[in-house]
């Protein structure tokens, strides 16, 4: 494990523990809703300055954390931690802002509004960051395909531009195509064409549309626990409450298994780029993509690079 993905893991157990503990402690009256966002906004400030210090101490960060505290990225970075947090919190508190006046019907229609608010921020805003903005690029290919420039990122903005060398497919009903300034600075044209190519491949195999698999056994998860809060905290039914827990938790489990059938989502699209625009251009793209630093979004469900080539070369 390297040392981003040793941050990564320390931010997703922090978003947890965080959105467990003040849930929790609304429940149990010890918090009123106005005083969980009052902490939880604290508590996520200085959860995001302490990470940029031990990034810029890991050298995984140039920039000294006291430049970063006063730039917009703060406020951004913030922001999302906040925004996460609270799409967890929110189905454990609708059952209490029902209280007894309301029923599981209720439960049920109110529970997943906080993860499908996500999920439309997540499209909105692709690269998860308020400070990007998407500009249409033309090319002559049957998908919109866009550029997207940190412009309100300030004088980070060429940094940011730099460190994310990504492209992927946003959007279910219209699906556009979105790449990174920094991929013009190591690719040539027709490389830029096959990584192009490898997101038409996506969609073409509707491969945005099997995205909606883990997300809505997401969504009934998130129901089923509002539900063990329902029936365990307001109307006291523990056998009940019990019932939807395991359920619940059940379900979570399931989209870590589609991770499995991702990676051969992207050999198909691998082989689709390649019968594009060349076995030779797309692999070189795929050996420049490497060289470089593929970020997470490139690495973590994808196949290794060379098992990519092989598949290519054979097929």
């Amino acid at each position: 494990m390297n040392t981003e993905e040793i941050l990564e893991s320390i931010y997703d157990l922090f978003v947890l523990t965080i959105a467990a503990s003040v849930g929790m402690a609304i429940f149990s009256d010890l918090l009123n809703i106005f005083n969980a966002l009052l902490i939880s906004v604290l508590l996520d400030i200085a959860f995001v300055a302490i990470s940029y210090y031990l990034e810029y101490r890991m050298r995984v960060r140039e920039e000294k954390p006291s430049e970063i505290l006063l730039s917009y990225i703060f406020l951004d970075d913030v922001l999302l931690l906040f925004l996460y947090q609270w799409t967890i919190i929110f189905p454990m508190i609708i059952p209490l802002l029902i209280s007894t006046k309301g029923s599981p019907f209720h439960v049920i229609l109110l529970a997943p509004l906080g993860t499908i608010a996500w999920i439309y921020l997540t499209t909105k805003f692709p690269l998860f960051s308020f400070l990007t903005k998407i500009e249409p690029l033309d090319y002559q290919v049957p998908y919109r395909v866009y550029v997207a420039k940190y412009e309100r990122a300030g004088k980070f903005k060429e940094k940011l531009e730099k460190a994310n060398a990504n492209a992927l497919v946003s959007g279910i009903i219209r699906p556009k195509i979105i790449l990174l300034p920094s991929l013009f600075e190591f690719l040539n044209e027709d490389e830029i064409r096959g990584v192009i190519a490898h997101e038409i491949g996506h969609i073409v195999h509707k491969d945005h549309l099997k995205s909606l698999f883990p997300i809505t056994v997401n969504i009934i998860s998130v129901e089923f626990l509002a539900l063990f809060f329902y029936y365990s905290y307001v109307v006291g039914d523990d056998k009940v409450g019990s019932l939807f827990f395991m359920l619940g938790m059940l379900l979570s489990v399931i989209p870590f298994f589609f991770s499995f059938y991702v990676r051969r989502m992207e050999l198909k699209a691998d082989l689709y780029a390649a019968r594009a625009v060349g076995k030779d251009t797309y692999i070189s793209a795929l050996r420049k993509l490497h060289e470089y630093g593929i970020p997470r979004d490139w690495s973590g469900d994808h196949p290794p690079l060379e098992k990519r080539i092989d598949y290519v070369l054979k097929n």
